[in-house]
């Protein structure tokens, strides 16, 4: 076991090393509350003096439940096995305790003062900043929810007495998504890719969901779209720069030459369509010299606002005018991440504006040549959907596993918007300075 290697300056009848033990053998061991409570001070260093008030006395439960639902016990076959020594599996033990009881000091703490506040004087109270960025003005700490997705649209949270209690509220009846819908819905990622083209754009709204008294009130405007440009590997290939109008013009003789092979469904060429739209929408949005670069990944807002969401559950008893009612807030910000691998369309040197590609479309009979690879993705779920019913299997999931968005607020224009109606318009909206984008189209219907 490498029992030889090990330091000598742990104490070997201490609690901490004695519980340890214990649990590393699975033996029973009685200690007392006091041996607990000196394991507490001499161990952890914590001073009880400086607990909030009322946690001394949940405080050996609370240091119990943490023993029992260290991660690092599954490892003890490792451990057994002698890939590595105790002194290392005890200190790792010990450090998880003492990460896990300061913050829950400092969380209780946090917790009473913000309670005690009055709504309006309410401060942000800085102990364990969070590295989400959310806005402190807001709250005082940010929560993690790791939960199923058809739970996530549906948590509320709220207040009876002392007590925090987090419910499921009635989710929002389903509505069918159009394919518009659908690429600016959350968490929705497509990949498109011919012959001549390959790009992947991945809807990244970013939520911050915490708990506050008070709902949020930024109305903080990005200056710019962009937020993150990379580079990608391009192994071998060359890095062009294509003009929008070059993109938009090479799509409708596209989409031109599918429609001439009278091979490609109406609902299969409306889909193809809105795809490309919607890319050449993003290009827009980008604006950097009107164009896109091959092996190159921009990330970027949808809308130079956030949007918010402030759930809350009302009280009987709520007193009118002032209502101290726990607040579940979410802070939404719709982003997209467009990759464009390649595009390396050939121009025929003719009159009139032709490609190579397009050519073998309109006299191929083969489907496989005609229609595009289209992919989709739950980014949320991590499930990729292949096949020429992608789209469809994507909404099925969605409609099962997931619940309908609810209605968000847009934080400088104070107006309500339902999630379908912003997806259809690319999050955008008629609001101070913020028009409405205009919507693109790859090649005029007849």
């Amino acid at each position: 076991m490498g029992q030889n290697n090990e330091s000598t300056s742990t104490n070997k009848q201490s609690v901490a090393w004695k519980v340890f033990s214990a649990f590393v053998s699975d033996d029973q061991i009685s200690v007392t509350e006091d041996e607990l409570l000196s394991y507490a001070t001499n161990d952890l260093k914590l001073n009880l003096n400086e607990l909030p008030e009322g946690m001394r006395e949940d405080l050996i439960p609370i240091l119990l439940a943490y023993m029992n639902v260290w991660t690092g016990w599954k490892y003890k076959g490792d451990f057994l096995a002698g890939k590595f020594t105790k002194m290392h599996y005890f200190e790792r033990f010990q450090k998880y305790m003492c990460y896990k009881m300061k913050n829950t000091v400092q969380w209780v703490y946090a917790a009473g003062i913000v309670k005690d506040l009055d709504d309006q004087q309410i401060k942000p109270v800085i102990l364990n900043k969070s590295n989400n960025n959310t806005d402190l003005e807001f709250s005082p700490y940010a929560i993690e929810i790791q939960c199923p997705p058809d739970m996530l649209s549906t948590l509320v949270f709220s207040n009876i007495g002392d007590d925090l209690i987090m419910k499921q509220h009635r989710a929002a009846v389903w509505q069918d998504l159009s394919t518009t819908q659908l690429l600016n819905w959350p968490h929705v990622e497509v990949r498109f890719r011919t012959q001549d083209i390959c790009f992947v754009r991945r809807q990244e709204t970013e939520f911050f969901r915490y708990l506050n008294f008070l709902p949020p009130e930024s109305s903080q405007i990005s200056e710019s779209r962009i937020e993150h440009v990379e580079n990608l590997p391009s192994y071998g290939r060359q890095k062009d720069c294509y003009s929008y109008i070059f993109l938009k013009e090479y799509m409708k003789v596209y989409m031109k030459a599918l429609q001439s092979t009278g091979k490609v469904s109406s609902s299969k060429l409306e889909e193809i369509q809105t795809i490309l739209s919607q890319f050449l929408g993003d290009v827009k949005d980008i604006d950097v010299n009107n164009s896109m670069a091959t092996d190159t990944v921009v990330l970027f807002r949808l809308s130079p606002v956030p949007f918010s969401r402030n759930k809350k559950m009302a009280g009987k008893d709520d007193a009118e005018g002032k209502d101290e009612r726990v607040a579940f807030c979410e802070i939404l910000h719709p982003k997209i991440e467009l990759v464009l691998f390649y595009f390396r369309a050939e121009q025929k040197d003719t009159p009139t504006l032709g490609f190579t590609y397009t050519d073998k479309i309109e006299i191929s009979n083969r489907l496989n040549v005609i229609l595009p690879d289209i992919s989709y993705k739950c980014t949320y779920c991590k499930l990729d959907y292949k096949g020429r019913n992608s789209r469809e299997m994507l909404l099925d999931h969605l409609k099962n596993n997931h619940k309908m968005e609810e209605q968000v607020r847009c934080t400088l224009c104070n107006k309500y918007f339902n999630v379908g109606n912003l997806a259809a318009c690319r999050w955008q909206h008629k609001c101070h300075q913020h028009p409405p984008a205009e919507s693109e189209t790859v090649v005029e219907k007849e």
